[in-house]
């Protein structure tokens, strides 16, 4: 089910939630106020069908679909989305190749990933423009090799995809985690302003200055 929509102040852009997938991925859509221009940040498996009735009910073309990494659940409707509405993928490049071809997962047997072919392969520092706004791509591995997270300075808003949640970060228990890597990446999240608004992969939204214990990150 959808949770509430919530536009912060002084941003071009309104943020449309919803909670998908079988382990509770938040999908989020950006529509731009004035030129109704949408992205969507990680469209997990089963949220198609609440994606596009949002896109219709704001009257807004998607142009841009983009990954914080490649696991399932924030993967898995980003091929069809894609294929259905010629908007083009992006990811980071280290992920581009894993996500061009159809995966399966050992956490749901007999599941497939369809392919999300990469047209916008991403870096560290480079920008990317959703709905219109533009978003400096953080590459934060750990959680996974190819994580990234999006800040839009002008809001104080960052997606910090399974990096960063509220009081918790992302396992780095999995095939191309890495501890010292996430302990890296976290840190540098804990740099950015205390204001900045967070907009995680899974659980509820928070502030990088409610999360001061990323500084000195408990990751042994």
């Amino acid at each position: 089910m959808p949770t509430d929509d919530r536009e912060a102040p002084a941003t071009p852009f309104a943020v449309h939630q919803f909670i998908c997938g079988p382990v509770r991925t938040n999908v989020y859509v950006l529509i731009n106020n004035e030129t109704h221009e949408a992205a969507v940040v990680d469209p997990a498996p089963d949220s198609r069908a609440l994606i596009e009735r949002c896109l219709a009910s704001n009257r807004a073309t998607l142009t841009t679909i983009v990954l914080t990494h490649r696991h399932f659940d924030h993967v898995g409707e980003a091929g069809p989305i894609a294929e259905a509405t010629g908007a083009s993928i992006a990811a980071h490049m280290r992920d581009v190749d894993y996500l061009a071809v159809p995966q399966r997962t050992r956490f749901m047997p007999g599941y497939v990933n369809p392919a999300a072919p990469v047209g916008v392969p991403l870096a560290d520092g480079d920008v990317i423009h959703l709905a219109g706004a533009p978003f400096v791509v953080m590459h934060t591995p750990g959680h996974s090799g190819g994580a990234i997270c999006l800040h839009h300075a002008a809001s104080a808003t960052l997606f910090s995809g399974d990096t960063l949640f509220a009081g918790t970060f992302g396992r780095y228990d999995l095939p191309d985690s890495d501890a010292n890597a996430l302990r890296a990446s976290l840190i540098r999240l804990a740099g950015l302003p205390g204001a900045t608004r967070v907009l995680p992969g899974h659980g509820r939204e928070t502030t990088i200055g409610a999360e001061a214990w990323a500084s000195d990150p408990p990751i042994d």
